[in-house]
């Protein structure tokens, strides 16, 4: 008899306790996603606002979609990219290539004038870097934008 008892409890509260396993590891890969994103985002604003300026413009050797390069005011060559699922992050002296995350399904650039809507077409008409970010985990997104106002014109 007692033996029917638990195992009609047990049946009972198996579902409550697998969709309790099944939430707790959402969000814990959710979390895990989003501290990617903050992480990954952060350091690279970081980066671009050390973008030199060498009297009548900005040190920047690529400005594409996918790619910004730049050298930085202490004369280090950094280069932001993806590829695949891996962001990175790659200086110059010391040669050096870290991953920011990996989990990207998307990382774009944008490049505007001082009036923030027009187009930048060349470094030395360029004020802001606009980074567009989506990290992709178990078929669900999360984008991040930000936009960064380049300094040090002295």
């Amino acid at each position: 008899m007692t033996i029917t008892i638990m195992g009609i409890m047990a049946a009972v509260s198996w579902p409550v306790m697998d969709t309790s396993l099944r939430a707790y590891t959402e969000l814990s890969e959710t979390t895990e996603t989003l501290g990617k994103l903050r992480y990954a985002m952060e350091r690279i604003a970081r980066e671009v606002r050390e973008t030199d300026h060498n009297g009548s413009n900005f040190v920047i050797g690529t400005m594409a979609v996918g790619t910004l390069s730049f050298t930085k005011r202490d004369g280090t060559a950094v280069t932001l990219t993806s590829s695949g699922a891996n962001a990175s992050l790659q200086y110059s002296s010391p040669s050096v290539t870290s991953t920011l995350t990996d989990q990207v399904n998307s990382l774009a650039f944008a490049y505007y004038q001082s009036d923030g809507s027009t187009l930048a077409t060349s470094n030395s008409n360029i004020s802001f870097v606009q980074i567009s970010l989506t990290l992709e985990e178990d078929g669900s997104t999360y984008p991040q934008r930000t936009r960064i106002a380049l300094r040090n014109t002295q």
